[in-house]
């Protein structure tokens, strides 16, 4: 039986409401996604609440997206 494939936007929204935070490189190593930015936005276009922060490190500038649950605290995470 074939498994069920899922959208580029459900896998991140999975992802997401797991606790973790994710950037565009880790979207790109662990789900082949290179088109974050337009999945965060769509999704919040469904109605779903993203936080993101922006990162500089080293001369390079990156967002962290995140979903904020009540068992975990993704913020903390990002800064970690």
């Amino acid at each position: 039986m074939d498994k069920l494939k899922r959208s580029q936007n459900q896998i991140i929204k999975d992802h997401l409401l797991t606790g973790q935070s994710i950037t565009r490189w880790q979207a790109i190593e662990l789900y082949k996604i290179a088109t974050l930015p337009t999945r965060i936005n769509q999704l919040e276009n469904t109605g779903l609440t993203i936080q993101r922060k922006r990162v500089s490190k080293e001369g390079k500038h990156w967002n962290v997206y995140w979903i904020d649950t009540p068992l975990t605290n993704a913020a903390d995470e990002v800064t970690k």
